[in-house]
């Protein structure tokens, strides 16, 4: 296990200069949180679409939110004059990093049983029988289009977006856990439609992929081990749906 890194060398700036630097953050936090969802939001809902029609206009609509959220990330890291090598995007032991992602993968699967038998045993009110995402995958093209979403927009923009807005804490909001306990039942309200006890089990999964990142301070393996979970999930999925 490698070493957890310091924190970063504290700013040069003082009092007022301060303040901004970390308005500055803050700011940048909630862009690159939310408002890629809005403007894709506003676009759909001005020209009378709703992302939950179907398969091909859900996926657009994760595809469109995930650019465009990556391209506002990486402007403002521009703007700073940082890179993505910044939030650990390097391709320096691709392959110790990509095992290790394989290697915590069976660990988030058994978080997954867990959280369900809780919600089953303790909240059962709070128990969606039904997933409306998943219901709209009816052929394999759908499938095709989910599978598509899981690694790009799960795996690759999720990561990076986790990453950068754990920098954004580590520097100039209170540290990094304080990011990763903000960002953490966040990105679990993000998944609401999915139902509570679905949202509950994201915002869990969000936990360790951040705790995998801190630990690493690398995207490979929580990229790859994020992107295998959803991959993993949606052909479970389809196998139990064809064999109904």
């Amino acid at each position: 296990m490698l070493p957890l890194p310091g924190p970063p060398p504290p700013s040069p700036l003082t009092g007022f200069g301060r303040i901004l630097e970390r308005l500055s953050s803050l700011f940048e936090v909630v862009l690159v949180a939310f408002l890629g969802s809005f403007i894709v939001q506003g676009v759909l809902a001005g020209a009378g679409l709703s992302p939950m029609t179907g398969a091909p206009e859900l996926a657009a609509f994760m595809w469109s939110e995930a650019v465009l959220t990556v391209v506002i990330l990486t402007v403002l890291l521009r703007v700073r004059g940082e890179g993505w090598k910044t939030l650990g995007w390097t391709s320096e032991g691709f392959h110790r990093e990509s095992r290790i992602g394989l290697l915590v993968l069976p660990g988030l699967f058994a978080v997954t049983i867990i959280v369900g038998y809780l919600f089953h045993t303790l909240w059962p009110q709070y128990v969606s029988e039904r997933n409306d995402l998943l219901d709209m995958i009816r052929t394999r093209q759908d499938l095709a289009l989910f599978l598509i979403s899981s690694i790009f927009v799960g795996g690759f923009k999720e990561e990076i977006q986790r990453a950068f807005i754990l920098k954004r804490f580590e520097r100039d909001l209170g540290g990094i856990w304080v990011g990763l306990l903000v960002w953490t039942p966040l990105f679990g309200a993000l998944h609401y439609v999915q139902g509570v006890d679905k949202a509950f089990g994201a915002g869990v999964l969000g936990l360790f992929f951040g705790l995998l990142f801190i630990w690493r301070r690398k995207l490979t393996s929580p990229i790859v081990s994020h992107a295998l979970y959803d991959v993993t999930t949606l052909l479970l999925f389809w196998s139990l749906l064809r064999n109904r």
